[in-house]
């Protein structure tokens, strides 16, 4: 073998493990933006039927945090969103993703979201279901350019066919550490 860096074995295990070191240290492009996470972790949005004391609904919402952009793909910066929905009541339940809606605490509107699945949930009795959204931030704007120290998620679900629209409010955490910063409030939805 020649006694060219690189062209030995002892340069290859080298240069592999310095690929190793680095992706563990963080050279490779991170998922989301540092510093962006949100409490509660989940909100919790109970739906409850006037008269009753079972709740037939509830929504766990997790803003997950600020997706980089890619320009590879073209992706711009977005905010990802996860929703977990049980339905609890012997009644079905039905979440469509367009219904879904993101605003920041000065009420500036996000685009609409790709949501995975993109297809209405349609929920039987006892089933539970999740979906994804990716808001992207408005054409050319980066973390920085935009107030997103409170967010505000909307969806409507139909509990027994009757539309029940939901909130869940959230705030950035100073630092970027939810650990225990925050009380949660519930968020109750009511029909």
């Amino acid at each position: 073998m020649s006694g060219i860096p690189g062209k030995t074995l002892g340069g290859v295990a080298l240069f592999a493990l310095a690929m190793l070191l680095c992706n563990s240290a963080g050279c490779a492009p991170e998922p989301y933006v540092s510093g962006y996470q949100y409490y509660p972790q989940p909100a919790v949005v109970d739906v409850k039927q006037r008269g009753a004391n079972q709740v037939p609904m509830t929504v766990l919402v997790t803003i997950v945090g600020v997706r980089n952009a890619d320009r590879d793909t073209h992706r711009p910066y977005a905010v990802e969103v996860r929703l977990r929905f049980e339905n609890n009541g012997p009644a079905s339940a039905v979440f469509d993703p367009g219904t879904l809606d993101l605003v920041t605490g000065a009420l500036q509107p996000f685009p609409r979201p790709q949501v995975q699945p993109p297809v209405q949930l349609n929920l039987a009795p006892g089933q539970r279901a999740e979906a994804t959204a990716l808001f992207p931030l408005p054409p050319g704007a980066t973390p920085g350019q935009m107030d997103l120290n409170n967010l505000r998620v909307r969806w409507q679900v139909r509990v027994n066919n009757y539309p029940v629209p939901q909130t869940a409010l959230f705030q950035r955490v100073p630092g970027g550490d939810s650990g225990s910063y925050y009380e949660q409030a519930p968020s109750d939805a009511t029909y």
